[in-house]
């Protein structure tokens, strides 16, 4: 009973950590998100009672000090990319990283915590199940590119989808419209490859910190000043690359595009309500 208490505290404590940063699809708690990952590692982790009662402690001590989140500042629906100039995109990925920021320092030091309470044995234990996820994860991240080599526009024009499918797959584009959104995703990828080699070199650097006798809010922010630019050019990057893809659509299939939206939106709002 005691471990179901736990898992429960823990459930809520890292849902407010995700839904910080939860994509714009919405801040759902899916079981490969990071505090479900903590939450099944932990389990494993054979906790004694003293543990689990200082887990228990000290989870109801973050609830307690940190209330639930702000949602992060919403991303700008596609219709609105294109009218943001380069000084807003900045400005509006600036003030969206500082606050994420703040609050991912609160769940790091939450899990810093956690880690300290943990046996030798226990932190070994913790460091083949991550290395075990991540071969996991890296095996079906291979299965997923090879099934997207035989990608087409098939998806584009309301066959089944074979592979990634390009934006705007909704829209009725021409093969001069293809080809553009084509041309503009092949540039784009090494970009988005170099992306996620920083995040990666980022999240591995955060949980080196988390994990050290050295952890702090001053070493936090000092890891976060390190990687600031990178991350912040990064988003700017993939927001301008967005704007190029919506400059592809002729006026009508902007609005379009915008009415379709509006009426998923509108959907959404009502089935929550339920």
């Amino acid at each position: 009973m005691k471990s179901i208490l736990i898992a429960g505290l823990l459930a809520t404590t890292f849902t407010l950590a995700h839904n910080a940063s939860a994509a714009p699809n919405g801040p759902k708690m899916r079981d490969h998100a990071p505090g479900m990952e903590m939450i099944k590692t932990l389990s494993r982790l054979s906790l004694s009672s003293e543990q689990m009662d200082e887990v228990k402690n000290l989870v109801t001590a973050f609830k307690a000090n940190h209330e639930r989140p702000d949602a992060p500042p919403k991303k700008p629906e596609m219709s609105g990319f294109a009218s943001l100039s380069e000084s807003e995109i900045r400005r509006f990925v600036e003030t969206r990283m500082l606050k994420q920021h703040e609050q991912h320092f609160a769940i790091a030091e939450l899990r810093s915590q956690i880690y300290r309470l943990l046996s030798e044995s226990q932190r070994n234990m913790l460091t083949e199940f991550e290395a075990k996820r991540e071969t996991k994860r890296e095996a079906a991240h291979g299965l997923k590119r090879g099934a997207n080599r035989g990608a087409d526009r098939s998806a584009m024009r309301g066959q089944p989808p074979r592979g990634p499918r390009l934006p705007f797959e909704e829209l009725q584009l021409t093969d001069e419209q293809l080809a553009s959104l084509e041309t503009l995703n092949a540039t784009f990828r090494e970009t988005r490859f170099q992306h996620k080699v920083t995040m990666d070199a980022l999240k591995d650097a955060r949980k080196a910190l988390v994990r050290s006798g050295n952890f702090s809010e001053s070493a936090w922010d000092a890891l976060y000043a390190e990687y600031k630019d990178d991350l912040v050019n990064a988003a700017i990057e993939d927001i301008t690359h967005k704007q190029a893809t919506y400059a592809v659509l002729t006026d009508a299939q902007q609005v379009e595009m915008q009415q379709k939206r509006e009426n998923m939106d509108a959907l959404r709002r009502l089935f929550s309500d339920n």
